[in-house]
C-alpha cells in the first residue's frame, strides 16, 4: 500500500542524504527544506494535504509537533557512533568540548568525557528556545566564559556558536537512522490507515442506518446524532451535536442508566412529541460507564401494512427464507463473519462478498436481507454471467413501450425497479462489461435509473449486495474492471471462508445435509462413521459446501445400511481425487459424441458437456472452447425452447 509519507529537512545536505537512502529503498518521499518554525510552518501546510507521517529531526521535529494537530512526527535518531565519530572528530583540536541540542539526543552522554578523556559539558535545549534563540545565545556565552570555545551541535546550536566566533561541528545522522525512521514511519502509517478505513466504516455505518443513534458520554454530552436520528426527531444536527441530552431531549431522562448503568430494549418514549421505540445501551470500559448509545425507531402501527405487503412479494417470488440461523457451523471464523454481516445489514450501503465458488454467497445475501430492515421488501438475485450485455440493461433498467424491436407494448419494470425499498444480490457482478459497470455507478450515485427508450430517471430505492469469486483488484489492474465502480461497490464488504479454513464445521454440515438428503427422497439414514468424517475433513473441498453437499446425497443415496460407512467415503473421495482424463475414461461411452447428427445438435452437446464441467460457469466454458458468452447463451435459449 502506497503511503503518504513527508521529510522535513532543517538543512539541505540533511535532505540530500535522506534522499539517498530513500532512492536505495526505492521509495519516493517529498523532501521539504526548514529549520524549526519554517519547517513547522511546512509541516501544518502537509497536515492540511493530507500527509500521513512527517519524518523530521532534532529541534525542528519538535517544533513540528507542537504545530501539527493529528500528523505522527518521527525524530530521526542520532546514534552513538555517530555522535563518538563527531567528538572524536572535534577532540583532535581540543579537550574541552560542548555537547548541545535538544532532549533526548543529549540525554546520557556526560559519561563520554571521562570515557574520552575530555572535559565534556552538556546543554540541552528546550523546546520553547527554537522560536527564541537568543536564550540559545546567552547559554552559548555562559560555554565561552568557561573556554568551551568547541560545540557541537545540531544546526541551530552550530549556527548560533559561529555567530559567537565559536567552532562548531554539525552532527550528522547516519544512513542506517534514515532507513529506520523511513520504515517506522511506513509502520505508523499503515496503522493509521487502517484506522482511518475502520473509522470512516464505522462512520458510515452510523449515518446510513436505518434507525436513530445518539450517543452521549458520562456528563450526557451529545458526541453521536446520525441523520435518521435528525430526521425522525426533526432536529438539525448542528444544533445538537455537544449540547447536553437534558436540554435536548429530556424526555430520554437517562439519570438512572448513567447512574446503575442498565440496559433497556424495545422502550416505548415519546420524545419532542414523536413517539419511539428506543434500545439504550451503556458502553463500559474497564467497569466504568464511557458511553450511552442510544438507538431508536419511529413507532408506528405497521402490522397490517407488513402483512398485506409480505402477500404481494409471496405473489412475486422476491421473498427469501434463509437467515443467518441457517448458516450452519460454530467455527470462529464463521462466527466472526456472521457477525460482521448482521452490523452491515442495518445500514443502506452497497455490500461486496467475495468468495470461492460454493461458500455460499447468495445464502449469506439473503441472511442480510432478512436482518435489515427491509426484510418485508422484496429480494431480488441476478446472476450478470447469465444473460449477454444487452439483455442484462433491460432485465436490470427496464424499457418503456416501442424502445426497441420485439419490445413488450407495456414496457417493463426492471429488476433494480422490482426491488425498491428491497435488496438486490448481483451475483457473478466480475462478469458485466464496463458500460454496464458504468450504469451501474450512475445508478449509485444518483439513486435514479433511465429505462431503455425514455427520456426521463425514475428514482429507486434498493439497497444492493454484490458477489464475486475472482480478485477485482487485479482485474483493475487488468483494465477489465473499472476502478471507480470497484472503490463504490467496496464500500462495505465481506471476505467468506473456503472450507478448507473452517473444517471443524464439517461434522455439523455432514449431519445437516444427511438430513436435508432424507426428507428429499424419503431415507432414513441415521449419520456417517467418525472415520468418514475424518476422511471428509482431509480433503481440500475446491468446490467447497456446494460439494460438500453433492458427495452427502450421493453418499446417502448409494448406503445400503443405517450409517454412511468409511469405505464408501474413503472410495467416494478417492474418485473426487483422480483427475477429469481418468474419470473420464473409466466412464466408458458416456462422453463420446453422436457424429450421426447436425453441426447445431453437435455444437449443442458440446457446449452443455463443458457447461457441466466448468460447474456452470460461462466463462470459463467460453475460455475452454474458444468463442464468446453470446454463443453460449444463444444455445442455452435454444435448449430452454
Amino acid at each position: 500500500m502506497k503511503h503518504n509519507i513527508a521529510f522535513i529537512a532543517p538543512y539541505k545536505k540533511m535532505g540530500e542524504v535522506f534522499n539517498e537512502v530513500a532512492k536505495e529503498l526505492n521509495l519516493k518521499i517529498p523532501i521539504y527544506i526548514g529549520d524549526l518554525e519554517e519547517g513547522a510552518a511546512i509541516a501544518v501546510k502537509l497536515e492540511e494535504e493530507g500527509t500521513d507521517v512527517i519524518i523530521s529531526r532534532g529541534g525542528t521535529a519538535l517544533s513540528i509537533e507542537s504545530k501539527v494537530m493529528d500528523v505522527p512526527v518521527v525524530g530521526v535518531n542520532v546514534s552513538g557512533f555517530d555522535l563518538i565519530r563527531i567528538i572524536y572528530q572535534a577532540k583532535e583540536e581540543t579537550d574541552k568540548i560542548a555537547v548541545v541540542g535538544f532532549d533526548p539526543f543529549t540525554s546520557g552522554i556526560k559519561q563520554l568525557g571521562n570515557i574520552l578523556d575530555i572535559e565534556l559539558e552538556v546543554l540541552t535545549i528546550e523546546p520553547r528556545w527554537s522560536n527564541q534563540p537568543y536564550y540559545i545565545e546567552n547559554k552559548l556565552n555562559e560555554l565561552k566564559a568557561k573556554n568551551f570555545n568547541w560545540v557541537v551541535g545540531d544546526n541551530i546550536s552550530v549556527k548560533i556558536a559561529k555567530k559567537l566566533n565559536m567552532n562548531a561541528l554539525l552532527i550528522r545522522s547516519g544512513k542506517e537512522a534514515f532507513a529506520q525512521s523511513i520504515k517506522k514511519a511506513q509502520d505508523i502509517a499503515e496503522v493509521r490507515n487502517k484506522e482511518k478505513k475502520r473509522a470512516q466504516k464505522n462512520k458510515s455505518i452510523i449515518n446510513y442506518a436505518y434507525e436513530g443513534i445518539i450517543s452521549i458520554d458520562q456528563n450526557g454530552i451529545i458526541n453521536t446524532f446520525n441523520p435518521q436520528a435528525a430526521k425522525i426527531l426533526n432536529r438539525k444536527i448542528y444544533k445538537v451535536l455537544g449540547e447536553n441530552i437534558k436540554n435536548v431531549f429530556p424526555d430520554f431522562e437517562l439519570e438512572k442508566y448513567i447512574s446503575l448503568k442498565t440496559r433497556e430494549e424495545n422502550k416505548i418514549l415519546t420524545v419532542n412529541k414523536i413517539k419511539i421505540v428506543a434500545n439504550i445501551i451503556p458502553v463500559t470500559i474497564n467497569k466504568e460507564l464511557s458511553n450511552i448509545v442510544i438507538t431508536f425507531q419511529k413507532g408506528k402501527n405497521i402490522k397490517i401494512a407488513e402483512k398485506k405487503l409480505r402477500e404481494d412479494l409471496n405473489y412475486k417470488g422476491y421473498t427469501v427464507k434463509n437467515k443467518f440461523s441457517d448458516i450452519i457451523g460454530k467455527s470462529n471464523v464463521l462466527k466472526r463473519i456472521k457477525e460482521e454481516a448482521k452490523d452491515y445489514a442495518q445500514v443502506d450501503l452497497p455490500l461486496l462478498l467475495f468468495g470461492e465458488t460454493g461458500t455460499g454467497k447468495e445464502l449469506f445475501a439473503q441472511s442480510i436481507h432478512n436482518h435489515s430492515p427491509r426484510r418485508n421488501q422484496p429480494f431480488v438475485a441476478f446472476n450478470c454471467a447469465a444473460l449477454p450485455e444487452k439483455l442484462i440493461v433491460s432485465e436490470l433498467f427496464g424499457y418503456v413501450s416501442g424502445a426497441f424491436t420485439g419490445a413488450k407494448k407495456e414496457g417493463k419494470e426492471g429488476l433494480l425497479e422490482q426491488g425498491n425499498e428491497g435488496t438486490i444480490f448481483l451475483d457473478e457482478i466480475q462478469e458485466t462489461s464496463l458500460k454496464i459497470q458504468a450504469r451501474l455507478l450512475r445508478f449509485l450515485e444518483e439513486r435514479k435509473i433511465r429505462k431503455i427508450g425514455d427520456n426521463k430517471l425514475t428514482p429507486v430505492d434498493v439497497r444492493i449486495i454484490l458477489a464475486t469469486n475472482k480478485d477485482l483488484e487485479e482485474m483493475v489492474e487488468n483494465k477489465e474492471f473499472r476502478e471507480d465502480f470497484y472503490y463504490r461497490i467496496n464500500v462495505l464488504n465481506l471476505n467468506l471462508p473456503p472450507l478448507r479454513e473452517r473444517k471443524e464445521d464439517i461434522a455439523e454440515l455432514v449431519e445437516f445435509f444427511i438430513k436435508k438428503v432424507n426428507a428429499k427422497v424419503n431415507m432414513n439414514i441415521k449419520g456417517i462413521t467418525e472415520e468418514g468424517i475424518e476422511i471428509l475433513k482431509k480433503y481440500h473441498w475446491p468446490g467447497n459446501v456446494r460439494q460438500l453437499e453433492n458427495v452427502i446425497e450421493k453418499l446417502v443415496i448409494r448406503s445400503k445400511s443405517d450409517y454412511i460407512l468409511t469405505d464408501m467415503v474413503r472410495k467416494t473421495v478417492a474418485e473426487l481425487k483422480m483427475p477429469q482424463k481418468k474419470k473420464n475414461k473409466l466412464s466408458g461411452n458416456r462422453n463420446i459424441i453422436d457424429l450421426n447428427r447436425s453441426l447445431k445438435e453437435i455444437e449443442k452437446e458440446i457446449i452443455l458437456k463443458v457447461l457441466a464441467e466448468e460447474n456452470g460457469n460461462k466463462t470459463e466454458t467460453a475460455k475452454r472452447l474458444d468463442i464468446g458468452r453470446t454463443t453460449i447463451w444463444r444455445h442455452l435459449k435454444n435448449e430452454v425452447n
